[in-house]
Parts: C-alpha cells; sequence; structure tokens
C-alpha cells in the first residue's frame, strides 16, 4: 500500500473545515499554495472549495434554524391576553 500525498493533503483541509480545526478561508490558501507546488490537482482544489461551500451552506441553515426555533420558543411564552 503506498501513500497518496495528494489525497492526504486534500482530505486533510475539508476535515480540517468540516471540524472547525482551519478557517474555510485559510483552507482556500492552502489549497491554492498546494497547487501552486504540485502537491495536489485543480480537481483535487475543486472538491476543497466544493467542500467549503457546503459547510458554509450547512452553517447558514443550522443558524437559521436556531433562529427559527427561538423565535417559535419565545412567542409560546408571551401570553396574548395579558397585553392591554
Amino acid at each position: 500500500m503506498s501513500f497518496d500525498l495528494s489525497t492526504f493533503l486534500t482530505e486533510g483541509l475539508i476535515d480540517s473545515v468540516n471540524n472547525g480545526l482551519i478557517p474555510s478561508d485559510l483552507a482556500t490558501v492552502y489549497a491554492g499554495n498546494y497547487l501552486v507546488k504540485s502537491l495536489i490537482t485543480q480537481t483535487q482544489v475543486n472538491q476543497v472549495s466544493d467542500a467549503i461551500t457546503a459547510y458554509k451552506a450547512a452553517q447558514v441553515s443550522a443558524a437559521d434554524k436556531a433562529a427559527a426555533d427561538k423565535a417559535a420558543q419565545v412567542s409560546s411564552t408571551v401570553d396574548n391576553n395579558s397585553v392591554q
């Protein structure tokens, strides 16, 4: 079994972003540097970029859901009969 550096770097960047270990902007810079040094391919840079896009979309979705849950919780505690 041989070690594939490009796969290791690509998966490492994706996992690091998904686990919150490095900011997505920094992962983008790393991917660009790895590409310039021919350590990963353009296809792998695209994989990192796609993973970052998916991660950001999931974060926005989670934040929207949390805000909606909080709004529902607040509205359920308001007693409309006490407001005059």
